[in-house]
């Protein structure tokens, strides 16, 4: 008996540690990435803003559900939904925000510079916010905003010159 209230007390003990753990870490993790395109802001812009087109083009994403111009729903291959809704849009910057149904909402930001040689340079800025404490700790030890920035970035260029292909020296 005395064991078994041990061993109880061992593990409130451990839950209340990782909840106080959980509530310590900072509830916004930002991620950033830049990369020169050989794709004019125009090109890049017009592929962002095809949301229909995204799991042609996007591995992680299962389908996207357009509602306006203005919002989306995007559904992963894991089946989390993601609600979008482009709060800005003007010459060189996007700015969205999104709400998860796994309990994290944010905002992204894409900045689009052109390049002397024609190219862009893209700037994207992702962050997003975990209210719950367990949360914070699972997006800790299963996400990386700065890794997902990436490879998103990497399948929007990708997709840019298969739609604008150049002529490369």
């Amino acid at each position: 008996m005395k064991a078994a209230l041990w061993i109880i007390g061992l593990l409130a003990g451990l839950a209340a540690l990782v909840i106080v753990v959980g509530f310590v870490l900072p509830a916004t993790r930002t991620g950033k990435i830049d990369q020169i395109v050989d794709a004019t802001p125009a090109q890049l812009t017009a592929v962002i803003l095809d949301k229909a087109s995204q799991p042609k083009w996007r591995e992680d994403i299962a389908k996207v559900e357009v509602k306006s111009p203005m919002r989306w729903t995007e559904t992963t291959q894991k089946g989390e939904v993601i609600a979008f809704e482009l709060t800005r849009q003007e010459a060189g910057l996007l700015q969205m925000r999104f709400k998860s149904s796994y309990g994290y909402h944010g905002q992204w930001e894409g900045r689009l510079v052109p390049t002397p040689t024609g190219g862009t340079h893209i700037f994207v800025t992702e962050q997003a916010t975990t209210p719950a404490p367990i949360g914070r700790i699972l997006a800790r030890l299963f996400f990386n905003p700065e890794a997902f920035a990436k490879a998103y970035l990497n399948a929007l260029v990708a997709e840019t010159e298969r739609r604008h292909p150049r002529d490369k020296p």
